[in-house]
């Protein structure tokens, strides 16, 4: 009898609360478990490195000072393995390669498709 992997543990950053529940619930369709949210930079730092996920879904802009990037920066210095997939509302050069700078795992435009997300997962 073959046991079904470990569920994906995800956290969801987006600084808007209906994106950010749309997320969850695509991940949570695709079988993933989402073990926090965060909505700035601030508490998306303490989240993702105390819930120590395998991918973070992570908004380019937070409505703040810092941006996706720098909180990318920042965990990914503690947690070298986790994988980042960045989500922007525009496919800008100036954002992609603010993005690109730190060797995303994935980039979703939004509006995101539920294959879309699936596919970053997979």
């Amino acid at each position: 009898m073959s046991e079904r992997p470990p569920a994906k543990r995800i956290v969801i950053v987006d600084d808007d609360v209906l994106i950010s529940e749309y997320l969850q619930d695509l991940c949570e369709f695709y079988g993933a478990e989402v073990v926090g949210t965060a909505h700035d930079a601030q508490d998306a730092e303490a989240v993702i490195l105390d819930r120590e996920p395998d991918y973070v879904l992570m908004d380019l802009r937070l409505g703040g000072a810092r941006d996706g990037v720098d909180v990318a920066e920042t965990v990914q210095a503690t947690l070298p393995m986790m994988k980042i997939v960045f989500i922007s509302g525009s496919n800008e050069p100036k954002s992609m390669d603010r993005i690109a700078s730190n060797n995303p795992h994935r980039v979703l435009i939004k509006p995101i498709s539920p294959a879309d997300l699936r596919n970053a997962l997979a």
